[in-house]
């Protein structure tokens, strides 16, 4: 099995760039929001059993309950804040670990770049985008003010640091975890998972031809 893992600055296009690295290689993609989206399926009517077997659900359903879903969907709708949930380390924690001994997949933030640091079959990639790029992607997306994208900015960045700088007491931006540093501002997202994949070709050796 092999595993690519993608953390990114906010705004840095962390999702289209793990999402194209994925379909690239055949990978499963594994980040928060699809964990949210199998944690609002599971709340709707239909039983369990009918959600999990569902045709062409992604492989990660075979690894979550409700209580690992309810977990993760608290944290993504901000309803609890992950630092005061150990419960939610513990749990994506368990999620990574068990992706990592079974699939091949491109996961996107949970700390994965920590959890399966030095782990063989693993590549690590860091996003980056300068402030300023961030700044007005985020006022064109939410569509506010400069003020408000800079606070929002500020807290999405503090919070991944805290998270990371709690439960594993290492700096997420220290080029040391990383196998790859890609500035955003020179590429475009396609462009950027053509270059994760080439280069984790070079080092992952089921992957390399």
């Amino acid at each position: 099995m092999a595993v690519i893992t993608v953390t990114s600055e906010y705004r840095a296009g962390g999702q289209r760039v793990a999402t194209g690295v994925a379909e690239k290689l055949g990978f499963e993609y594994i980040g928060e929001q699809l964990v949210a989206e199998v944690a609002k399926q599971l709340n709707m009517s239909k039983s369990e059993a009918e959600t999990f077997l569902k045709p062409g659900s992604s492989n990660i359903l075979r690894y979550l309950d409700r209580y690992t879903c309810s977990i993760v969907q608290r944290v993504v709708d901000r309803e609890h804040g992950c630092l005061d949930d150990t419960t939610y380390y513990d749990k994506t924690r368990e999620l990574v670990e068990n992706i990592y001994k079974n699939e091949n997949a491109v996961i996107l933030g949970w700390g994965a770049q920590c959890i399966l640091r030095k782990k063989p079959e693993t590549f690590h990639v860091l996003l980056k985008k300068a402030h300023e790029q961030k700044v007005e992607q985020t006022m064109k997306t939410l569509n506010s003010s400069r003020k408000n994208a800079e606070q929002t900015l500020k807290s999405e960045e503090q919070e991944k640091k805290a998270y990371i700088q709690k439960y594993f007491q290492v700096d997420w931006q220290d080029p040391s975890l990383y196998d790859l540093i890609i500035d955003m501002e020179n590429y475009s997202a396609q462009a950027a998972a053509d270059l994760v994949c080439s280069k984790a070709q070079q080092q992952i050796a089921p992957l390399q031809k």
